[in-house]
Order: structure tokens, then sequence, then C-alpha cells
């Protein structure tokens, strides 16, 4: 996978005008609240952990930007011996199981932060070893700085002057951000294809939905340049494929013939579609499904991001030595 950055420019103006020129003489110095170290999830895979803190005992936990609430795996729940109970909220992953419990633990830290009688849901993919995943409910109160070539995962208080601080004269891309339904927004665009696409920290992958690979691509499981990638996290009713596209730009940065994996859409299959009682041509969970498009991490692991949540803002720097 190539990557070219024609004309990167380093954008660190929020608001243009007299009033933004204020605004950066007015604004004080970041302040770095914590700089937690994160590992390497699996062998063959870019993604990343955190270690948090449990009752008191460190655990990894995978970093994921594109889900919406930090979740506790089954397999820490029994080591710690924390209860279990069934609530009212629920957890979807992309294969499509559901999760309707949730956990208490009593002492919960994770960088900067500390809870006392924190509740979690409970994770629904049952085999991977981790402890759960740190999602966006723990990420949005700070500016997050994610470098992968470092390993380091900064917390930053919101009231700085806008832009990553300390990054010095390193190109950088600032591209507009917005939150939907939990999820980190960007513009994307694919093969001349504009999308509203999340970036995944938690995903090996960019994916793409097959429904919207056929209606924009024509695509389908058996198209030619179709190559099948079974058994996604596992599950062995759920198969994908890997294609190759020709470009795909976010900011002013261009990826040259990037893989894409196709996926079916089963995250709603085993959800609520009761009838809602105020509108009965609207059913519940009806909006629950796979995002159009998602950068994964064989995207995303050649970029150090900075994820400003007071403006709103994603920007990124190509990493030293990658092309």
């Amino acid at each position: 996978m190539e990557v070219k950055h024609p004309l990167l420019a380093l954008l660190l103006v929020a608001c243009g005008g007299a009033h933004a020129q204020a605004q950066a003489q007015d604004c004080s110095a970041p302040q770095l609240l914590a700089t937690v170290k994160m590992g390497h999830a699996e062998q063959g895979s870019e993604i990343r952990t955190v270690p948090v803190s449990i009752n008191g005992v460190e655990k990894p936990m995978v970093l994921d930007t594109g889900g919406a609430l930090t979740q506790v795996s089954r397999k820490a729940i029994a080591e710690l011996g924390l209860p279990m109970k069934r609530g009212g909220a629920k957890a979807f992953d992309i294969n499509g199981r559901v999760s309707t419990h949730f956990t208490l633990i009593d002492k919960f830290g994770f960088g900067h932060l500390s809870r006392d009688k924190a509740a979690f849901l409970v994770w629904p993919e049952p085999r991977r070893p981790w402890a759960g995943q740190i999602s966006q409910d723990l990420l949005q109160p700070y500016d997050v700085e994610v470098d992968f070539a470092a390993n380091e995962l900064k917390m930053y208080a919101k009231d700085h002057c806008p832009g990553p601080p300390g990054w010095g004269t390193v190109a950088v891309t600032r591209i507009q951000m917005h939150n939907k339904n939990w999820h980190l927004h960007i513009p994307v665009t694919l093969d001349g294809k504009a999308y509203d696409a999340i970036f995944d920290t938690g995903s090996r992958n960019t994916i793409m939905r097959l429904p919207t690979a056929k209606r924009d691509f024509g695509l389908s499981q058996d198209s030619p340049g179709m190559e099948l990638y079974p058994a996604i996290n596992g599950e062995p009713s759920l198969d994908g494929h890997h294609r190759t596209f020709s470009q795909l730009s976010f900011g002013d940065i261009t990826i040259e013939r990037p893989s894409i994996l196709i996926v079916p859409d089963v995250m709603n299959r085993k959800a609520e579609r009761s009838r809602m009682a105020h509108n009965r041509t609207r059913r519940h969970n009806a909006d629950l499904v796979l995002p159009e498009l998602s950068l994964g991490m064989n995207v995303l692991k050649d970029f150090r991001l900075y994820i400003a949540f007071s403006e709103q803002a994603l920007y990124l720097a190509p990493i030293q030595g990658k092309p």
C-alpha cells in the first residue's frame, strides 16, 4: 500500500479571521494529564492495547476509537470475580453478537482517569483474550494523541491552543470531524465516491459494508478481484472479501491501491426490532448498521493522530520513514 502526501500543510487555525488570532494569543499552553504506554494486541495486527486498573489489577484493553462505550470482557470478569448483571442497554459487535449484561467495578483507572463504583457493559466478543475495549466515553473528556511509532497515548486537558502540542514543524493535515451516534466521522473519498466514514483503531482492516459495495461499485461476493477473508473475528458464519481499489483520500492525503475488506452487514441480526410506541412506522434499532466505510489500522498505522475533541478535528502526520 503506497501512501502519498501531496502539499501537506500545517493547519492549526480553528476559526480564521481576527477573532481566531486573538484567541490564539490568549490561549494557554497544553496541559499534559497522562502518558500511557501502548502494547501490540496480537501478532500480525497493528491494533494497540492500553493498560487499565481494575480493582488494583492491571489489565490490557483494546484502544477502540470506533466504539461508543467502554466494555469489559467476560474473561476479565471471571478472573477478577466481578459481578455480571442483566441491564437495559445493549452492546453489539460486527459479527451481530449482542450483550445485554453489565459489570460493576469498585475502582477503575485509566491514565488520568479514576472512577469509583463504575458500571460498564459486558463485551460481546467471547474469544479474544483482552480485558475489553477503551472507547469514546472515556476518551472524549480529553484531547488525545496517539503515537503509533512511539507506542504512546497522551491525554491533554482541552483548554489549550488549537492543534497538536509539541509537533513542531512536522507536516500536519487537519480534518473536520463530527460525532454521529457516538462514532467519530470524517469525510473520505474512495475511487471518486464520497463517504462519511469513521476511523477505527480497534479494527485490523479498513471496512466497507457489502450493501454499499453493491450500490456504488456493483460488487458481490463472487465478483472478480474479491479475495476470501474467512471467519471474521473467529466467527465461522461470517466471511468477508478483500478487494484492492484505486485511491483512498481524506484531507490532502491520498493512499494508492488500498485494500478494503468487504463485509456483509449482520450487526442488526439479533437486535430488537419491535415497533416504537410513539411511531409505529419505525422499529427499535432500525439504524443499527455498520458504517458505510471505516478506516482501520492497515491505514491508520502509518500516521500519528491527534483527536481534538475540543475543536472537533482530527490531525494526522505521517510517521517518519513511511512512504
